[in-house]
């Protein structure tokens, strides 16, 4: 797509917009989200993390972990959706505690395979990934200063926006100033040519007969 950046300037600059104008519906997207991130997440964890060790106590750790994460992304896009009202804010905090207890939960299964001879970088980031999710929650979970930091998001990604299809412009600006530029010296040679015999060939050493 040759203006990618102008469409997708277009999506991000309409999407700050309605950030802007609509932070409660955000808020409650940010929740589903994260519920159906916490059901993925719980369910990876059965099928690749759990195997890595064979150790009963990490088998046993990944296994709560897991449990409680698919139990926690389950509350947290269906009761929500079937209450509403106060259970928004409600589904907030379970899904702060869940990421406080999992992330707690995973530093220690991550310990537990400090013998197993298994990189741990990758896991111990994972852990600290969910008590930064964790925290930012906890900022938007009063409701004006929840509303703040999502209006603010918006502007950011409203101002990223009108970036790229600035960017876009001016790309494409510069790129018909350069076309113009190539073609003007095969135009001003064509114009230069000088028929000195007048036969209709173009003059060349071969056949110019006035020299």
């Amino acid at each position: 797509m040759k203006r990618w950046y102008l469409f997708s300037g277009i999506l991000a600059a309409l999407l700050g917009i309605l950030i802007i104008i609509f932070p409660a519906f955000w808020i409650k997207l940010v929740v589903i989200i994260i519920g159906l991130a916490a059901i993925a997440y719980g369910i990876y964890s059965l099928k690749f993390t759990k195997v890595i060790s064979e150790d009963i106590y990490y088998r046993r750790t990944i296994l709560i972990k897991s449990i409680v994460s698919i139990i926690a992304g389950l509350m947290a896009v269906l009761f929500p959706l079937a209450i509403g009202g106060a259970a928004w804010t409600a589904m907030i905090w379970m899904l702060i505690i869940y990421l406080l207890a999992s992330g707690a939960i995973g530093f220690y299964a991550a310990a537990l395979l400090k013998d197993a001879g298994v990189e741990r970088k990758r896991y111990i980031i994972e852990n600290l990934l969910l008590l930064a999710i964790a925290v930012v929650l906890i900022l938007i979970s009063p409701r004006a200063l929840g509303n703040a930091i999502i209006r603010l998001i918006g502007i950011v990604v409203l101002i990223a926006g009108l970036g790229l299809i600035l960017f876009d412009v001016f790309s494409n600006k510069g790129e018909v100033e350069v076309i113009i530029k190539d073609e003007s010296p095969a135009a001003a040679t064509e114009e230069n040519v000088v028929n000195h015999d007048g036969d209709a060939a173009v003059d060349t050493g071969a056949n110019d007969t006035d020299l």
